[in-house]
This record gives structure tokens, C-alpha cells and sequence, in this order.
């Protein structure tokens, strides 16, 4: 639009221009025309200018005391009547059409003051040629106006192309840039718009960089937090929560349903900020479940202060000071009794209350038992801690299942036919040899049977049966004995839990056998699982593995 304005302006301005000088150029040669006329009529002396001067002069007439003096042409006559119809000539040059309708310049230079009447030369040119000449140099100014117009506007639409295809490929980047698409924009030229796109391009990749990695740093943040078994819930300075991991997530949907906890919480969390302390403090949520919430002030901002709560799952604390309390608390009542025992017939030996020798002997004999029993019990305790603290205990290598089983015959040969009991093993496997540790394997079933042993009465049948799967052997511990009740079975493999002694054939155990039992196939990684039912018998599942290597 600029090029075709100034095209048109420079269009017109030039043809004005070329019309005004060839009018202008006209105009002077019949001045110059007319005063060399001048001259010539002067240089005479003539009172009166001679009329044969008009035959010589082309386009010549002679005004003087009214009589106008020519060729007596269509033209000179055009021109007398211009001149008569006027008014009183107000311009020296005029323009004057013929009958043909032709253009003449007329010219009139005055002469009076040379002369006692009034005195004029007129002179006129045709206008016909410089009209034609300036039609002809309009035409080319036109022409050229055109062409110069086809050019710059081919070449302005280049340019702008060439500017313009560059900035809206940026525009569409920057655009694409804002959703979080980037991309690399070729550079085509090596000029302003070539330096702004390969600055874009540095800019894109920096963004990207930084983005990028802002996202690793979240992604890790997330997945470092996530994988906190704490929960964590940040609060900022107007106790509006900005972050929760998963287990703070779910931890506080929890703690959502205890109103005096979330009061009690609210509380820390304002004491906190306002002194700048940590605090902490532990809450049951319900039926042994306890949690542990500590307070963090945390300066996140200029002048700003949030608070950072860790909620901790402390069940499992809570629950191993529980049984460490009833360990001690069993382990004090088993030691009690045998070493009241032991003291008191130990006292009575030394104050020789007693002298008869066969009571003395019956004393030391009980002493003995007492002794053997505390000594006993001390064993599987740092048996037990043995095999829960040390994991290269266990010589586990592939042993044959038969040989095994035919030593477990052999030792309760004479106790099942004392209790008058069946004892019965069936091995169903393909192949024996399986990976185990003989020793602790054979600790195993010793503690299983002579726990079956008394639980079982005359005439009842204790038996071992071996399958296998694809990846396992299942070998099953069954009696035809009293059974459990179903509310104890998931105690037993505690430690120094008993079953009620009324019902117990022979002395009853220390409660730490199945304790031990469930240690050993864990070591083996294992499972034992078990399943009774009262006055019908009691079945141990368990599995070990036929790899080489556990």
C-alpha cells in the first residue's frame, strides 16, 4: 500500500511536472518569439508597425488603434473574437479554440508605451504536439509507474514474506511454547529475523533445559517422599495444606474422622510457628494402631513460615515394647518357680532341716530338674535369638527327606509305643533329595511330634505325609489329638504361649518350641501355617523350596 501511494503520487506528480514545463516552454519561446519581434519593429523607427511583418512572422498578429492586422486565418479570427468578447485582456497568455476544436496558446506582449495609440504583438502557437507529447510522456510515466508497481509489489510481497513467514513461524513456537510444546525452528537466513529465531532457539532449549529439570527435581522430590513410609503434609503460613505425599494422603483422611485430634494438631501447628519449635506428640487412633506426629517450622518464603507434620506409624513400636514387657514378664514367671524351688530346697539342705539321705536325694533330685529346666529354657531363648539375628546359622544343602524320616522313626520309636501311639509317614515325592538343613530341619519335626505327643491320647495317630508341587515340597504334620480352639491358633508360634495344662499328657513345654519351629522355616524361606479343630486333631502345613539355592 506505501509502494502503490508513493508510486501514484511520484505518477502524478511527475506528469504535472512534464505538463507545466512544456506549457512553461511554449509560453517562453513565444515571449522570446515576441521580443525579438520587439526589437526588430523598434530598431525601424516606424510610427506604425508595417503590416508586412505579419507575412513574415508565423501565427503573427498586430494589434494597433483598434485595427488588428494578420493572415486573416480560421485562427487569427478565433483569436480577434477571444480578445473582442473579453473584457480587457487580465493575463498576457490565454489559451483560444478553433472551429476544429484546437488548443492554441495565445501570447500578447504590449506595446503601447512606445506608441501615441494602442499597441499589441499576438502571437499563438498550437498546442496540439505538446499536448500529444504530453499525453505520450503520461502514458510512459503510467506505464512505467505500472511496471515499477508489478516489481515492488512482487518484490515488497518477497520481503514481507521473507520477513513475515520467519515471525509467524516464531509466533506459532512462542504459542506452542505456552502449552509446554517446544520446538526447534530452522534458520533460513543469517540476518536480524536469522539471529532473533536462532536466539528463539536458545531461548526454547533453556526453557526446556530448565523445565526439564524442575520436573526431574519434582519427580524425584515425589518419588523420595513417596517412597517415605512417613507421612508428610506441609501447611503454609495461613494453615492451608500445599502437599501431601501418598501416606500423609491417607494418614490425614484418617485423622480427618478424630475431631479432637485435628483440634490438638491445630494447636501444635500454631504453637509451632509462633515459637519456632518442633514438637511432637503420639495418639491412639484405634484398637492398636498408634501414630506419632512431629512438627517441623519450616521459613519457605521471605518473612514466611510453614510447618512441616510427620505422621509415623509406631504401631509395630509400640507393639515390640508391648511384647518386650510380657517377654520379661514370661521369662521372670518361668525362671520364678523353679528358682523359688531351687532356693528353697537348697536352704533347706544347708539348715539340715532335712538328714534323712533319701530325702536329701529326692531334694538334690528335684534341685537338679529345677536346674535342668531354667538351663533348658535359657538354651532356646539364645536358640530363638540365634536364629532371628544370625543369617549365616542355617547350613542349608540337598539332604535326603528319607533318611530324615527314618531317623525321626528311630528316635520316637519307643515313645509312640509307650503312648501307645501310631506314627505313620508317607513320602509321595519323585525324587528325596531336597535342599534343607538336616539339623535344624530335624529340630523341627522332634518339636512338632513331641508337641503332638501331648496332645494326643492312647490309641491316636500321628502322621507325616510328603507331596510336592513344581516349585515346592508340602510336608504335613498331622495328629488325631485333642485339637485347638480357633481362638488360638493364631497365638501359638508366640513365644512362651501355652495351651491349658489340664489338657497336656506329660510335663508341659517352656512355650517356645513352635516359636523356634516357625523361626527354622523362615530361615528356610519357608511358610508353616496351621489348622485344628477342637476334640478332632491339628495339622502343620509346610513348604520349603526344591531350588539349590535359597
Amino acid at each position: 500500500m506505501i509502494v502503490t501511494a508513493v508510486l501514484i503520487i511520484l505518477s502524478i506528480s511527475l506528469a504535472f511536472y512534464f505538463r507545466n514545463y512544456a506549457l512553461n516552454s511554449s509560453d517562453q519561446k513565444l515571449l522570446n518569439d515576441l521580443e525579438r519581434i520587439e526589437q526588430e519593429i523598434l530598431s525601424q523607427h516606424e510610427p506604425v508597425i508595417e503590416s508586412t511583418k505579419v507575412i513574415t512572422e508565423e501565427n503573427l498578429i498586430i494589434y494597433q488603434d483598434g485595427q488588428f492586422v494578420s493572415s486573416n486565418t480560421e485562427t487569427d479570427r478565433s483569436v480577434f473574437n477571444y480578445i473582442l468578447n473579453s473584457e480587457g485582456l487580465q493575463e498576457d497568455t490565454f489559451f483560444v479554440k478553433d472551429e476544429e476544436n484546437i488548443d492554441y496558446m495565445v501570447k500578447v506582449l504590449n506595446m503601447t508605451q512606445y506608441y501615441d495609440t494602442d499597441t499589441m504583438l499576438i502571437k499563438y502557437s498550437d498546442m496540439s504536439p505538446i499536448y500529444k507529447s504530453i499525453r505520450d510522456i503520461t502514458m510512459i510515466i503510467s506505464v512505467s509507474a505500472f511496471v515499477l508497481f508489478i516489481v515492488t509489489t512482487l518484490f515488497a510481497f518477497i520481503l514481507i514474506q521473507r520477513i513475515t513467514d520467519p515471525l509467524i513461524d516464531l509466533r506459532n513456537a512462542s504459542l506452542k511454547m505456552a502449552s509446554g510444546k517446544f520446538q526447534k525452528l530452522e534458520v533460513k537466513n543469517f540476518d536480524e529475523i536469522g539471529e532473533l529465531t536462532l536466539a528463539f532457539n536458545k531461548m526454547s532449549e533453556d526453557i526446556k533445559g530448565n523445565i526439564d529439570n524442575l520436573e526431574y527435581e519434582k519427580n524425584l522430590r515425589e518419588s523420595i517422599f513417596t517412597s517415605i513410609s512417613d507421612g508428610i503434609v506441609f501447611f503454609d503460613e495461613s494453615n492451608s495444606q500445599i502437599y501431601r505425599n501418598k501416606e500423609g494422603n491417607t494418614w490425614f483422611k484418617e485423622i480427618s474422622q478424630h475431631e479432637s485430634l485435628i483440634e490438638k494438631i491445630n494447636e501444635c501447628i500454631i504453637r509451632c510457628r509462633e515459637n519456632f519449635e518442633s514438637y511432637s506428640i503420639t495418639e491412639e487412633l484405634d484398637t492398636d494402631t498408634y501414630i506419632e506426629i512431629f512438627f517441623t517450622p519450616v521459613n519457605y518464603a521471605e518473612s514466611k513460615t510453614g510447618v512441616t507434620m510427620t505422621i509415623r506409624n509406631v504401631s509395630h513400636e509400640k507393639k515390640l515394647e508391648t511384647m518386650r514387657a510380657q517377654f520379661i514378664s514370661s521369662v521372670s514367671h518361668e525362671l520364678k518357680t523353679p528358682m523359688v524351688m531351687v532356693t528353697g530346697y537348697t536352704e533347706a539342705l544347708l539348715d539340715e532341716i532335712v538328714t534323712d539321705p533319701k530325702e536329701v536325694k529326692n531334694m538334690l533330685s528335684i534341685i537338679k530338674e529345677e536346674s535342668d529346666r531354667m538351663n533348658h529354657l535359657i538354651n532356646e531363648l539364645i536358640e530363638i535369638n540365634k536364629l532371628e539375628t544370625e543369617s549365616g546359622l542355617f547350613n542349608i544343602k540337598v539332604n535326603d527327606l528319607n533318611v530324615l524320616m527314618a531317623d525321626l522313626q528311630k528316635r520316637f520309636d519307643y515313645e509312640m509305643k509307650k503312648n501307645q501311639l501310631n506314627f505313620r509317614v508317607k513320602n509321595r515325592l519323585n525324587n528325596s533329595l531336597v535342599p534343607f538343613d538336616y539339623d535344624k530341619m530335624y529340630q523341627v519335626f522332634t518339636n512338632l511330634i513331641d508337641n503332638s505327643i501331648r496332645y494326643t491320647s492312647d490309641g491316636d495317630t500321628i502322621s507325616i505325609n510328603i507331596d510336592e508341587t513344581n516349585t515346592h515340597v508340602v510336608i504335613t504334620l498331622s495328629d488325631t489329638g485333642i485339637g485347638m480352639k480357633a481362638s488360638t491358633l493364631n497365638r501359638i508360634f508366640e513365644r512362651f504361649y501355652k495351651e491349658d495344662k489340664a489338657r497336656t499328657r506329660g510335663k508341659q513345654g517352656t512355650g517356645l518350641g513352635l516359636s523356634i519351629v516357625k523361626s527354622i522355616i523362615n530361615g528356610h524361606k519357608g511358610t508353616i501355617t496351621v489348622d485344628s479343630e477342637y476334640e478332632k486333631g491339628t495339622t502343620f502345613i509346610m513348604t520349603l523350596s526344591k531350588g539349590e539355592q535359597l
